[in-house]
């Protein structure tokens, strides 16, 4: 397993309700750059597209959803997911919903795995990273706190900081290219020369 996806492996452990065949197929998807449950449904990642029709508990998802009902501002990303289905629900109500929210699980889990990708793309490239948040939407008020700020380690908060974040991690070059240590940098000067 590679460091990048740690993160998403660690977060699919606390999922209840999966299979160990249906996390594996989860972890593949994520691997082979198929995570979304629409990009499941066309290909042979049939174990995947089972979890749709799967209850399961997502404590992540639950305490974002009790954060962001406190505030009253929910991000864009989470459109239909602000209140749970009672149980009297229409049987289709209730199964849009957890294809929904099952699609914004694959999503972060998705996320996590690209920003740690990216973190450590940048930094062996010689350069900091920066969380900057999407402008498309609500405002995110965790997201607003973490704007700007410089990650350089990956036990840090980075994007994704919750479920549905539209934050991205930017690189802002730390040295100039001629400047910059390190055995790649080293490498693609004695390639150019």
């Amino acid at each position: 397993m590679s460091k990048s996806s740690d993160a998403a492996v660690l977060a699919l452990s606390s999922i209840e309700g999966f299979s160990d065949d249906e996390r594996e197929a989860v972890v593949e998807c994520l691997k082979t750059g198929r995570a979304r449950v629409v990009a499941a449904r066309e290909g042979p990642a049939t174990a995947v597209t089972v979890l749709a029709d799967r209850a399961f508990t997502w404590p992540e998802f639950d305490r974002w959803q009790a954060i962001f009902a406190a505030s009253g501002t929910f991000p864009a990303r989470w459109d239909g997911l602000q209140v749970v289905p009672v149980p009297q629900t229409s049987r289709d109500a209730r199964a849009a919903y957890g294809l929904r929210k099952l699609d914004l699980l694959f999503e972060w889990l998705d996320a996590l795995t690209r920003g740690a990708a990216a973190l450590g793309h940048y930094t062996r490239q010689g350069m900091r990273a920066r969380i900057v948040r999407q402008e498309a939407g609500q405002r995110c008020p965790v997201c607003e706190s973490f704007n700007g700020h410089e990650v350089k380690h990956r036990r840090e908060t980075m994007p994704p900081i919750h479920p549905g974040c539209r934050c991205v991690l930017m690189a802002v070059t730390a040295a100039p290219y001629y400047e910059r240590s390190g055995t790649h940098a080293r490498h693609r000067l004695r390639a150019s020369s």
